[in-house]
């Protein structure tokens, strides 16, 4: 447990404004009705997690007003400053990268492929504000997503070819300042990495973008920044088709979006893959998605 020492707590914050929550409401007053009238508190875990959510909602202004009251809550392990909030997801742009790889031709020999549309990328932008209403005070505050499938990537309608890991951390940085993060969702051309003969399906996968005030010692999810990812295999007017779709993941994230593009699978590959090769990830060039698509919907 961590020990706070409440009494000094309020004899700095009152040292500012003899006043205090007086006459007025005080910024500070959530903190007062948290920590009680005891002179020390001995906080749990849960407990230090509400009086630091309490401390993110204190305006930037009021943050450095009581700047000595807040550094007796620091020298007890919570943080003084914002954390970010309202996020929102902004489609950005389509790029395309050819992909090589190395095929077996009719008499089992290596033949070098080159696919035109090769790897798809959706580049999303991230964006969020300050619980503080300043940015600035996001300066200490790190941010990165975390991705989990709920099923192998390498079970139908997919095969081989797509990763094999069940999750993966992306993008950290080590401030938030700037209010968002650029999202790249990608993926190897379909056609190379979708089962054959065709099979309907989806692969979904639950991303939250996190923070952590900590020196990404411990990580906590941005509230409301819950989506779903969801590639997979379809008919789309008597034809297979790709589809990659992007949508706000409920109810962990109420504020409505979905992205959603499909990409024709026919014909197959002409030269399957040689089996063992490994799989790199290509950089797209951009493009548009009505070239080698339709865009279903965006956001």
């Amino acid at each position: 447990m961590a020990m706070i020492n409440a009494a000094k707590f309020r004899d700095e914050a009152e040292k500012v404004n003899k006043h205090l929550g007086r006459f007025f409401a005080s910024s500070l007053d959530p903190l007062f009705k948290e920590l009680g009238p005891q002179a020390t508190v001995n906080a749990d875990p849960a407990k230090m997690q509400k009086l630091q959510e309490l401390i993110f909602h204190i305006p930037a202004d009021r943050q450095q007003k009581y700047a000595a009251a807040l550094d007796v809550l620091k020298a007890a392990g919570l943080a003084i400053c914002g954390r970010p909030c309202d996020p929102s997801m902004h489609f950005v742009r389509f790029d395309q990268g050819e992909f090589a790889y190395v095929g077996l031709d009719h008499a089992g020999q290596d033949k070098l492929v080159i696919l035109s549309p090769g790897s798809l990328h959706h580049v999303f932008d991230f964006k969020w504000k300050s619980t503080t209403g300043d940015m600035k005070s996001l300066s200490q505050v790190a941010t990165r997503e975390f991705v989990q499938f709920r099923t192998s990537q390498q079970s139908p309608p997919f095969n081989g070819a797509m990763p094999n890991d069940m999750q993966f951390y992306w993008g950290e940085s080590d401030s938030a300042t700037a209010g968002m993060g650029r999202d790249d969702h990608s993926i190897k051309p379909p056609k190379l990495v979708c089962a054959f003969p065709w099979v309907a399906g989806e692969n979904v996968a639950q991303q939250w973008y996190q923070y952590s005030v900590d020196k990404k010692v411990t990580w906590q999810n941005i509230p409301g920044a819950a989506y779903l990812l969801i590639k997979g295999v379809r008919q789309s007017k008597g034809k297979w088709v790709f589809f990659f779709r992007k949508s706000n993941w409920e109810p962990h994230n109420g504020k409505k979006y979905n992205f959603e593009a499909e990409y024709p699978l026919d014909p197959p590959l002409v030269y399957q893959p040689k089996p063992g090769q490994k799989w790199n990830r290509t950089n797209g060039t951009q493009a548009k998605i009505s070239d080698f698509g339709v865009l279903v919907s965006q956001g």
